[in-house]
Protein backbone atom coordinates (compact mmCIF):
# COMPACT_ATOMS: atom_id res chain seq x y z
CA UNK A 1 0.00 0.00 0.00
CA UNK A 2 2.74 2.47 1.01
CA UNK A 3 4.92 1.48 -1.92
CA UNK A 4 2.14 2.09 -4.43
CA UNK A 5 1.47 5.51 -2.87
CA UNK A 6 5.14 6.44 -3.22
CA UNK A 7 5.20 5.26 -6.82
CA UNK A 8 2.08 7.28 -7.60
CA UNK A 9 3.59 10.40 -5.99
CA UNK A 10 6.83 9.97 -7.95
CA UNK A 11 4.86 9.52 -11.18
CA UNK A 12 2.87 12.73 -10.58
CA UNK A 13 6.11 14.61 -9.82
CA UNK A 14 7.71 13.43 -13.04
CA UNK A 15 4.64 14.45 -15.05
CA UNK A 16 4.60 17.95 -13.54
CA UNK A 17 8.31 18.41 -14.26
CA UNK A 18 7.83 17.15 -17.83
CA UNK A 19 4.95 19.60 -18.38
CA UNK A 20 7.16 22.48 -17.19
CA UNK A 21 10.00 21.49 -19.49
CA UNK A 22 7.65 21.14 -22.46
CA UNK A 23 6.18 24.57 -21.78
CA UNK A 24 9.63 26.16 -21.78
CA UNK A 25 10.67 24.33 -24.96
CA UNK A 26 7.49 25.36 -26.79
CA UNK A 27 7.96 28.99 -25.81
CA UNK A 28 11.55 28.99 -27.08
CA UNK A 29 11.04 26.99 -30.29
CA UNK A 30 7.66 28.25 -31.40
CA UNK A 31 8.39 31.88 -30.61
CA UNK A 32 5.55 32.34 -28.21
CA UNK A 33 5.31 35.52 -26.20
CA UNK A 34 7.73 35.65 -23.30
CA UNK A 35 6.25 35.95 -19.86
CA UNK A 36 5.78 39.55 -18.74
CA UNK A 37 8.53 40.94 -16.53
CA UNK A 38 7.76 40.82 -12.83
CA UNK A 39 8.13 44.56 -12.35
CA UNK A 40 5.47 45.38 -14.94
CA UNK A 41 2.83 43.68 -12.82
CA UNK A 42 3.34 46.09 -9.92
CA UNK A 43 0.64 48.61 -9.17
CA UNK A 44 1.39 52.01 -10.66
CA UNK A 45 4.04 50.74 -13.07
CA UNK A 46 4.02 52.12 -16.60
CA UNK A 47 5.86 49.93 -19.14
CA UNK A 48 7.86 51.59 -21.92
CA UNK A 49 7.11 50.54 -25.54
CA UNK A 50 8.97 47.48 -26.91
CA UNK A 51 10.49 49.21 -29.96
CA UNK A 52 13.36 51.70 -30.12
CA UNK A 53 12.82 55.05 -31.88
CA UNK A 54 14.62 53.68 -34.94
CA UNK A 55 12.18 50.75 -35.04
CA UNK A 56 14.81 48.21 -36.08
CA UNK A 57 15.53 46.29 -32.92
CA UNK A 58 13.34 45.39 -29.95
CA UNK A 59 14.63 46.32 -26.53
CA UNK A 60 13.95 45.13 -23.02
CA UNK A 61 10.93 46.76 -21.46
CA UNK A 62 11.81 49.31 -18.81
CA UNK A 63 9.47 49.80 -15.92
CA UNK A 64 9.13 53.18 -14.32
CA UNK A 65 7.37 53.54 -11.01
CA UNK A 66 5.98 56.89 -9.95
CA UNK A 67 7.29 58.17 -6.66
CA UNK A 68 6.03 61.12 -4.74
CA UNK A 69 8.25 64.17 -4.88
CA UNK A 70 8.10 64.88 -1.15
CA UNK A 71 9.34 62.45 1.48
CA UNK A 72 6.64 61.10 3.74
CA UNK A 73 7.41 61.66 7.40
CA UNK A 74 4.86 60.40 9.82
CA UNK A 75 5.23 61.62 13.34
CA UNK A 76 2.80 60.82 16.03
CA UNK A 77 1.29 63.74 17.90
CA UNK A 78 3.29 64.74 20.95
CA UNK A 79 0.28 64.00 23.18
CA UNK A 80 0.30 60.34 22.10
CA UNK A 81 4.04 60.05 22.64
CA UNK A 82 3.74 61.61 26.11
CA UNK A 83 0.84 59.29 26.96
CA UNK A 84 2.84 56.24 25.90
CA UNK A 85 5.82 57.49 27.89
CA UNK A 86 3.75 57.86 31.06
CA UNK A 87 2.06 54.48 30.55
CA UNK A 88 5.37 52.68 30.03
CA UNK A 89 6.90 54.42 33.06
CA UNK A 90 3.99 53.15 35.18
CA UNK A 91 4.33 49.63 33.80
CA UNK A 92 8.09 49.63 34.47
CA UNK A 93 7.53 50.75 38.04
CA UNK A 94 4.89 48.05 38.55
CA UNK A 95 7.00 45.08 37.40
CA UNK A 96 7.02 42.69 40.37
CA UNK A 97 10.28 41.45 41.86
CA UNK A 98 9.79 37.82 40.71
CA UNK A 99 8.89 38.71 37.10
CA UNK A 100 10.97 37.25 34.26
CA UNK A 101 13.94 39.39 33.23
CA UNK A 102 12.81 39.37 29.60
CA UNK A 103 9.60 41.18 30.58
CA UNK A 104 11.55 43.97 32.28
CA UNK A 105 13.99 44.14 29.36
CA UNK A 106 11.18 44.42 26.78
CA UNK A 107 9.46 47.18 28.75
CA UNK A 108 12.75 49.04 29.14
CA UNK A 109 13.43 48.82 25.37
CA UNK A 110 9.92 50.09 24.57
CA UNK A 111 10.34 52.94 27.07
CA UNK A 112 13.68 53.88 25.50
CA UNK A 113 12.20 53.90 21.99
CA UNK A 114 9.37 56.21 23.03
CA UNK A 115 11.80 58.37 24.99
CA UNK A 116 13.97 58.76 21.88
CA UNK A 117 10.86 59.62 19.84
CA UNK A 118 9.87 62.32 22.33
CA UNK A 119 13.41 63.70 22.44
CA UNK A 120 13.55 63.94 18.65
CA UNK A 121 10.19 65.71 18.47
CA UNK A 122 11.26 68.29 21.06
CA UNK A 123 14.79 68.47 19.60
CA UNK A 124 16.45 67.39 22.85
CA UNK A 125 19.92 65.92 22.19
CA UNK A 126 20.38 62.31 23.36
CA UNK A 127 22.75 59.37 23.11
CA UNK A 128 20.29 56.61 24.06
CA UNK A 129 20.60 54.78 20.76
CA UNK A 130 24.40 54.69 20.91
CA UNK A 131 24.92 53.48 24.49
CA UNK A 132 24.88 49.80 25.47
CA UNK A 133 22.75 48.52 28.32
CA UNK A 134 24.17 49.40 31.70
CA UNK A 135 24.70 52.26 34.10
CA UNK A 136 25.82 54.68 31.36
CA UNK A 137 22.53 54.21 29.55
CA UNK A 138 20.60 54.55 32.81
CA UNK A 139 22.28 57.90 33.51
CA UNK A 140 21.58 59.09 29.95
CA UNK A 141 17.95 57.98 30.27
CA UNK A 142 17.57 60.04 33.46
CA UNK A 143 19.23 63.05 31.80
CA UNK A 144 16.87 62.85 28.81
CA UNK A 145 13.82 62.57 31.10
CA UNK A 146 14.97 65.68 33.01
CA UNK A 147 15.61 67.56 29.75
CA UNK A 148 12.14 66.62 28.45
CA UNK A 149 10.51 67.78 31.65
CA UNK A 150 12.50 71.03 31.46
CA UNK A 151 11.15 71.44 27.90
CA UNK A 152 7.61 71.22 29.30
CA UNK A 153 6.70 67.56 28.69
CA UNK A 154 5.13 65.76 31.64
CA UNK A 155 6.90 62.39 31.75
CA UNK A 156 6.00 61.18 35.24
CA UNK A 157 2.44 61.16 36.62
Amino acid sequence: MVTSLLVLTAWVGVMVALAGVLTLVCRRCLGGPPPPPRRARRLGATPVPDVTPEGDRPRRPVVRVRRSSMPVTRRRPLQEVAGDLRRLARELAAVPAGAPFIRWQALQAAYDRVLVEAAEELEVPHDLTDLPLGSGRDVERLRVVCALEAAGLVVQD
